[in-house]
């Protein structure tokens, strides 16, 4: 059955009376966008007595009745015209933003100054039915609050507005939410001036992350040193909780209560802090419970607090990366699974790979404990474990979440830093909002990430950035890139001999086109080597005056960073990578006493 949007677009626009906020607007989204493809807008009409997230055009009758179980939205053939039907308001938005793409519009995560929209007389007239029926039910992006730099008004002002477009290009591409994560020096559980933005839109809100310090305030410390952790050298506030202490519990519940209504969301990240060696108990009450069953016992406790409205995660990552052993989850805690010290040169279910395999048990183990309730957490646009570094990982993408997918994962979410990693991560995150959905072919998306963002080098970008997975693949072992094994040195070492093959692939791009996307991609590659380089210098210094001028070249490698379009690197490049590569550096010392 076909659909003429082009006829309807000049007719009528049926919305439910009681429609809910996000229906309106997904109404005026489709009104303005038939404008600019066809030149005209339908008049809008209230329908009294059918509530529900739909939209019809020119559409006598009644609307669509329940979708089937897994249908998130649906536009079909009604008499002389069409039905938008979604589950929720956020995926009838979905539906009606699909209908349009099918016209002809591209969405862009850059905002909708970057998205192509044919211009009247180029888009499709006629177009198929359609129906979105994602395999994954919650698709989610993430991120650090403290990248937002609140506390530095002109910092954050300067941020907002790509993140505007970024939530934006979310609604579009079909994601369900955005989840801000606490860390334990922040002040706040979400970005307030992002919020509208999101609640427009119907995408979730989702909030908590290394936060349980936040929830058991480290001032009870002097008055209550019960409630703490008992590590080698005793009680400390440094560290989570003692679990056995069901005051210190009782404590935590209540923070979880009110950190919940501070966000305003039914979900709860209730995650440790962000520790290796995890800051878990070690008192005789604890002592038999590893860090995976005394994380859970927090979540559980949590669950059972906040009711029968929402969800509590529980975080496996670090030292919780093994299920729980012993304790049992409540039947409102997921796992969140975040494996991030996995590799990502190969996916994650690559017989070929040494290191993936017990990630991959351990999730399957979530996966039974948790009787299917785990999501997977995953990195692909993480700018601290690539180190800034230019990273694309399609091929992964689509076959890690193929697996996912298969073993029955029922949510996936992917961390980014704001523009610095649609810079460098760019296609990671294109891969990632596809394979949400469905099947992704790496080279397909690889070349229609291209002609969006590079336009007349597309063709020589796809070439470019096939060969730079390729090579940085020698490179991406295990953790942190720039953070290597001694034994790394020969596969650092093969990745930076291909430098003078990535760059000639440049320089074709670079003739192909002047835009500034292309020439941004010239200096990330020129971070990239230099960082590497850098890191390989550290690896096979033997002097202490050694390590320090391969510390200094890696200090120096920002600046290539620096001389690209400071819209391409964001906030995250201008201010985090130096707080990021004075870790790096630290870490890299710390390694030689």
């Amino acid at each position: 059955m076909s659909i003429d949007l082009a006829r309807l677009a000049g007719g009528v626009l049926s919305v439910p009376e009681d429609a809910a906020p996000p229906v309106l607007f997904a109404a005026d989204e489709l009104a303005r966008y038939c404008a600019r493809l066809y030149g005209r807008a339908p008049a809008r009409r209230r329908v009294r007595g059918a509530p529900g997230a739909w939209l019809g055009l020119t559409a006598g009758g009644e609307p669509p009745a329940r979708l089937a179980p897994g249908v998130e939205y649906s536009v079909r053939q009604a008499g002389d015209g069409a039905f938008v039907a979604g589950a929720s308001p956020r995926a009838l938005l979905a539906g009606v933003y699909a209908l349009l793409e099918s016209a002809g519009c591209r969405w862009s995560p850059d905002g909708p100054d970057a998205e192509h929209v044919p211009a009247p007389g180029a888009a499709a007239h006629v177009v198929a039915e359609l129906e979105g029926r994602p395999d994954f039910a919650r698709r989610v992006y993430a991120a650090d609050l403290a990248t937002w730099h609140y506390s530095v008004p002109a910092r954050l002002a300067e941020r907002l507005p790509a993140d505007v477009g970024f939530v934006d290009w979310m609604a579009k591409s079909g994601a369900t939410g955005l989840l801000f994560i606490r860390h334990a020096n922040d002040t706040q559980w979400v970005v307030p001036e992002l919020v509208p933005e999101l609640v427009r839109r119907g995408l979730a809100i989702e909030g908590g992350g290394h936060a349980l310090v936040e929830l058991l305030p480290r001032g009870l410390f002097e008055d209550h040193p019960e409630y703490f952790p008992l590590g080698a050298a005793g009680r400390s506030d440094y560290g989570n909780v003692c679990v056995s202490s069901r005051n210190a519990l009782a404590v935590v519940r209540a923070g979880a209560r009110a950190a919940r209504a501070a966000i305003g969301a039914p979900d709860l990240h209730l995650w440790g802090l962000d520790l290796f060696g995890g800051g878990w108990c070690a008192c005789a009450g604890c002592a038999g419970l590893t860090p995976s069953d005394q994380a859970l016992l927090v979540s559980n406790a949590v669950a059972d607090a906040l009711g029968d409205d929402g969800r509590v995660f529980h975080l496996a990552y670090h030292d919780t990366i093994d299920p729980p052993a012993v304790v049992a989850p409540h039947p409102r805690v997921w796992a969140e699974f975040a494996p991030r010290e996995r590799c990502y040169a190969h996916a994650i279910d690559d017989p070929a790979c040494d290191t993936n395999p017990r990630y991959r048990a351990a999730l399957e183990a979530h996966l039974a404990c948790f009787e299917g309730r785990v999501d997977v957490f995953e990195y692909y646009g993480d700018a601290i474990l690539f180190g800034g570094c230019a990273v694309p990982l399609t091929a992964v993408v689509e076959r890690d979440l193929a697996y996912y997918r298969a073993a029955g994962v029922r949510g996936v979410s992917c961390l980014v830093f704001g523009g610095y990693s649609l810079w460098a991560y760019g296609v990671n995150v294109a891969a990632f909002a596809r394979a949400a959905w469905g099947p992704a072919a790496a080279d397909d998306v690889r070349r229609e990430y291209c002609e969006r963002r590079f336009g007349p080098a597309a063709a020589p970008m796809a070439r470019y950035l096939a060969a730079l997975e390729r090579t940085m693949a020698a490179a991406l072992s295990a953790g942190d890139l720039l953070l290597p094994p001694h034994a790394a040195a020969a596969r650092l070492g093969a990745a930076l001999a291909e430098a003078p093959a990535l760059r000639r692939l440049l320089a074709d791009a670079e003739r192909s086109s002047s835009l500034p996307p292309v020439a941004g991609e010239a200096r990330l590659l020129d971070y990239t080597l230099s960082a590497l380089t850098a890191v390989r210098a550290w690896l096979a210094a033997r002097a202490d005056a050694d390590v320090e001028a391969a510390l200094a070249a890696l200090f120096a490698a920002r600046e290539h960073v620096h001389a690209a379009p400071r819209a391409m690197g964001g906030s995250w490049g201008a201010y985090d990578l130096e707080v990021t590569l004075h870790f790096f550096a630290e870490a890299l010392r710390a390694r030689r006493r």
